[in-house]
């Protein structure tokens, strides 16, 4: 009997390990670049994958959106840049906001890969309270 309980343990253990590391891999997490000083990842099911550089960590407190844009299917697994955005940006972020009515929520980071010399928006992070 105790015999059959170890092997059901054992099972259930290298079952959470395998689905761990899929989900590792899903989320794109073996793919990630070198991360700068100070800058935290952000992986989204809607494929958005985010390095976030220059923005304060607030993860305990509030919790992050990702809103995606359209791009090739190419870059749609890579990783892009996020960070505050750059003053020719803030009146296209304010106009986004400006649509969107959530009590608490701010804008944190645009994201943007670099092809070649052309930069594509990849989407948008935003942020609300954890309650």
């Amino acid at each position: 009997m105790a015999k059959w309980i170890g092997r059901a343990i054992a099972a259930v253990v290298i079952a959470g390990v395998g689905y761990s590391v899929y989900d590792a891999y899903r989320a794109g997490y073996f793919t990630r670049p070198e991360m700068p000083d100070g800058a935290f990842s952000l992986s989204y099911r809607n494929g958005l994958r985010a390095i976030v550089v220059d923005v304060p960590n607030e993860q305990e407190v509030r919790r992050y959106f990702g809103f995606p844009t359209d791009v090739p299917f190419y870059l749609k697994d890579a990783w892009s840049f996020c960070s505050a955005p750059a003053d020719e940006e803030k009146e296209q972020v304010a106009g986004f906001m400006k649509n969107r009515e959530w009590p608490g929520e701010r804008f944190e980071a645009v994201c943007k890969i670099k092809v070649d010399d052309d930069v594509v928006v990849r989407g948008l992070i935003t942020s609300v309270p954890k309650l």
